[in-house]
Formats: C-alpha cells, sequence, structure tokens
C-alpha cells in the first residue's frame, strides 16, 4: 500500500489536468492519495503533518501567468526537506531551471497530454520503485507523550512565558525547551532522541538567542512541523513566499493574543475542524487501511471515496472522480459500486458497449478541446469495461468523461448510454407518474408533454 502526496492546482482550467493524473495516480498505478483537508486557512506544520504520512509526493506543476504556484512550489520544498521520493510533472511553458535537475520531472504538453500516458506513468513507476514495496514505517516511535519543542521562550516575559509552557501541556504534548538541550557534545544523545522523536516545534521569532538559531536549523533540516509566531509589530515580512508559511502576528493593534493565534495554529497541525470524535469512524478508517494493504492491484477509485467518507464526516476535499461527500449525500455523491447496483438490472452490458462505440465515433468528431479529447478516452475505456462485463469500471470511467458526453448521447439517440451516462454523473433515476401509467416524467419528456401536458403538469405539483 503506497500512500502519496499529491500536490496540484485547484484552478477551474486546471481540472482536466488534474482528473488526467488523477486517473494515472489512483486508478493506473493504485496509489492511494493523501488528502490534504480543507480549512480557512493553512500553515507549514500542518503540510509536513500530512506530508510525514506518506511514502512521496506527486507534484503537478500547471503554468499560469503568473508564475506557478508557490504553495505548490513550497509543498515539494518541504518534500525535499524531508527526504521523501517525488516526482513533478512541469507544464511544458515553464522554464526548466525552476527546480533541481536532480528531482524526478516528467514534462507534460497543456494540449496534447492525452497522449503522454506511457511517459507519465513511466514517472510515477519509477517513484512507486523508490519508495520500495511495502515502504518501510517510522522507526520505533516514542513510548513518552507527544513532544513539542519549544524554541525562543528566553526572549518572552515570563507571564507569556508561563502561558505557553501550560498551553502546551494542556493540549496534551510533553514541552521540551530545546535551548536548555547541549548540542555541541556528539556523545549527549538527548538532541539526536529530540530530533527524532518530537512531533511538533512551537518557535518564537523575535530575538532569537544563538542556540535558538541553532535549533531553528536543525529542525527545519530534519522537517519537523514548526509553528512560529511573532509579536513584533514591525516584523519584516517577506514577499518572497506565501504569508502562510510565515510566523504569526501574536499581538499588534489589530491581531489576536498569544492564546487565541496558539489556539488556531495547534487547531490547524492537528486538523481538529475534522470530524473524527467518532470512534466509529475511526474504526472504519483502521480496518480500510488493513483492507487496502491487502487489496494487491485491486485498489479502486471507491475505496479512496470509503477513506474520506469514514474520517472526514461532513467536510470533503474531492481532487478527481470521487463519488461521497458526506452523510446526506444523494444520488451524484454514490460511489461507482452504488450508483452500478442501482443501474444493473436496467442495463445490459453488450448493448452498453455497443452505444458507447457509436457514442465513441460521434464524439471522435466533435472533440476539439483537451477535456473532450479527454473523454473520448474514457468513453473508449467505458466500452472496453463493458464488453469484459466489468460494470462499476464502466460507470467510473463515464463519469470522468462528463456532461458534454452526455449531450451527444441524447443528441444521437443512444438509450442505454445515456441512461449509464446519467447514472454516472448523478441525475436522479426517472420516476413513473401513476398518472401517466409507465411514463417516465423525472426531466419532462417531449414525448410525454406533448400527450399529457395536463396530467404531466399534475404530476410535477404532487413532488
Amino acid at each position: 500500500m503506497h500512500i502519496v502526496y499529491w500536490a496540484h492546482s485547484y484552478r477551474k482550467e486546471d481540472a482536466a489536468i488534474n482528473r488526467h493524473f488523477g486517473l494515472l495516480i489512483e486508478q493506473a498505478e493504485r496509489l492511494i492519495v493523501n488528502f490534504d483537508p480543507p480549512s480557512k486557512t493553512v500553515n507549514e506544520s500542518k503540510l509536513l503533518q500530512n506530508l510525514r504520512s506518506c511514502d512521496g509526493m506527486v507534484a503537478v506543476l500547471t503554468w499560469r501567468a503568473t508564475g506557478p504556484s508557490p504553495y505548490i512550489l513550497f509543498e515539494i520544498g518541504l518534500a525535499l526537506r524531508a527526504r521523501k521520493p517525488v516526482v513533478v510533472f512541469v507544464d511544458d511553458r515553464i522554464h526548466g531551471d525552476l527546480l533541481p535537475p536532480r528531482i524526478l520531472q516528467q514534462r507534460f504538453s497543456p494540449t496534447t497530454y492525452f497522449r503522454q500516458v506511457r511517459e507519465h506513468l513511466h514517472g510515477l513507476r519509477t517513484l512507486k520503485a523508490y519508495m520500495g514495496d511495502p515502504p518501510p514505517t517510522r522507526y520505533q516511535p516514542s513510548t513518552d507523550r507527544r513532544g513539542c519543542g519549544i524554541i525562543g521562550l528566553q526572549s518572552l516575559v515570563p507571564l507569556e512565558r508561563d502561558l505557553v509552557m501550560k498551553f502546551v501541556d494542556e493540549r496534551g504534548y510533553r514541552a521540551v525547551n530545546l535551548e536548555e538541550v547541549d548540542p555541541v557534545n556528539p556523545l549527549a544523545f538527548a538532541q539526536f532522541e529530540h530530533l527524532a522523536v518530537l512531533d511538533l516545534t512551537l518557535r518564537y521569532v523575535d530575538r532569537p538567542s544563538p542556540l535558538a538559531l541553532y535549533w531553528s536549523g536543525a529542525l527545519s533540516a530534519a522537517a519537523l512541523p514548526a509553528i512560529t509566531f511573532t509579536m513584533d509589530t514591525a516584523y519584516p515580512f517577506s514577499a518572497a513566499f506565501p504569508l502562510d508559511f510565515q510566523p504569526r502576528p501574536a499581538r499588534n493593534g489589530s491581531s489576536p493574543e498569544l492564546e487565541s493565534v496558539l489556539t488556531g495554529e495547534f487547531d490547524l497541525f492537528e486538523q481538529n475542524f475534522l470530524n473524527t470524535q467518532s470512534a466509529d469512524a475511526i474504526e472504519r478508517y483502521v480496518k480500510m487501511q488493513i483492507n487496502a494493504g491487502s487489496l494487491r492491484g485491486r485498489y479502486e477509485a471507491s475505496t479512496r471515496d470509503r477513506f474520506i467518507g469514514a474520517i472526514m464526516g461532513d467536510t470533503y476535499n474531492v481532487y478527481g472522480p470521487a463519488g461521497a461527500v458526506g452523510p446526506n449525500a444523494h444520488a451524484h455523491d454514490l460511489t461507482v459500486t452504488q450508483v452500478w447496483n442501482q443501474l444493473e438490472n436496467k442495463i445490459d452490458l453488450a448493448k452498453l458497449a455497443d452505444e458507447l462505440a457509436m457514442l465513441r465515433q460521434a464524439i471522435e468528431s466533435r472533440a476539439a478541446d483537451p477535456s473532450q479529447k479527454f473523454a473520448v478516452g474514457a468513453v473508449a475505456a467505458a466500452e472496453q469495461s463493458a464488453r469484459q462485463h466489468d460494470g462499476p469500471k464502466a460507470i467510473e470511467y463515464l463519469k470522468a468523461a462528463g456532461n458534454w458526453v452526455l449531450d451527444v448521447a441524447k443528441d444521437i439517440g443512444v438509450d442505454v448510454a445515456t441512461t449509464a451516462i446519467k447514472g454516472a454523473l448523478g441525475f436522479p433515476a426517472a420516476r413513473r407518474c401513476p398518472m401517466n401509467r409507465g411514463t417516465p416524467t423525472s426531466f419532462g419528456s417531449a414525448r410525454s408533454l406533448r400527450r399529457h401536458p395536463a396530467r404531466t403538469s399534475r404530476c410535477r405539483s404532487r413532488g
């Protein structure tokens, strides 16, 4: 079971690229994607916490007029710092000197990326080889309470110093004042032990002592999650990278007080906004990790959907062709297996395959932009899956094909394919109006409106 951190853009114009790499990562190479749960803000400690639970990183650098996303570049830097294997897929329009040459990189074309599947799969397989099979677990975690290294307390006034120490203890951490640890004697193992087992560091950046600077560098090189804060109203913030990854102002004319800032930063690190208080949800998540580890090549997209649903409750961040989005999910939120279970008795797979072949020929002649060309491949894959009697897989590919394919299917009159695509995209199944004796009316077919306009109107008014 390989778990990868996927760093990618959230912009609408990059959606087709994301779908392409999402299929390759999750379906072709059977990698489990670590999701960065959504929140109103982000900090370095949250990203490093997620990265440390992964075996490697897949990053997709798309082009934008203002330059590549500094957030994605920051995440790539975290992977390098943490010494995690990483593969970066880089848009052809981005200059070649942006990343260090030793990083595993693959180029992709913004218009013909779908013809570069072999190269992209090769990059992912190389990454898997570096991660190992199975990837090693973390060596000997600490048997003590979670540890939080403290740096810079000597520069705080006693009242604020006591507040910080009390806060850390009440959050359930063993506070370690690193400036009291000897970093000079190589036979004093405490320094190495702290670097190996601390879960988090908290650093006050104003007026740092030489020891504070030493430990800041050592902990950064060790890729330990860090929360930093300043009380300097004139702190020299940098314009070279996002403020999200710079010290949080803890006290000035408009910033919150110290305890409030610490609470927000620790909540981000611990991801307290997740609905993980349910013991049942946590148990389901652990069981699914065990099951996913024994799938041996049979991992499906629905597996990831269930991971998300089990651990995140009502909060979801869907990267690609995923399904469930909450406990009150509607038809369009079901996993592909659930959708197929609803459609199985209505669809003949042989007939579906024949109609998808007709549909593929129709959209091949109409496809103009990259997303439409991507849809051609998705329909071809769905056709092949249907011929292999794999209904859930056919539904999965049809979901990736999108609404444009549905419009063409309606236009050329392939009814079975239309039904399958509607189910894949989450449109509710047609319900039968009792006054129309079996005529489907959920979308108000033209035929039913012509035959029984009054009856159809009354049926709609009832629900």
